[in-house]
């Protein structure tokens, strides 16, 4: 299943996550995680694993975070989700984690 845009690309490796992560923060965004065992297009809400990241300034935080949810979530996509507080809006989400058994997948 195809989810946001980066997913047609072959997964991030940590140090593209990584820099995906600064340039979200560069730009002043809160960045929001969540996460959900079943995907479907139409499905726009999934669980939030925390509360969003306020005055997250360095991406380490932000992975930390990730990491943790991925823990806690094995068999769950995990996105990650940049809001702009000005435009009230979100302005970047993509998928970081995809459950094993599905991601060995050909597409």
């Amino acid at each position: 299943m195809r989810l946001e845009t980066f997913s047609y690309l072959p997964e991030f490796t940590r140090e593209q996550t990584e820099a995906q992560m600064d340039s979200i923060l560069r730009r002043g965004l809160v960045v929001a995680i969540e996460h959900s065992p079943h995907v479907d297009p139409r499905n726009h809400y999934w669980t939030l694993w925390q509360l969003p990241l306020f005055d997250v300034h360095e991406p380490e935080v932000v992975l930390d975070a990730i990491r943790r949810c991925r823990r806690a979530n094995p068999h769950d996509y995990i996105r990650v989700n940049g809001y702009d507080a000005h435009r009230q809006g979100q302005v970047v989400s993509f998928v970081v984690h995809r459950p094993l058994e599905l991601s060995m997948r050909s597409p």
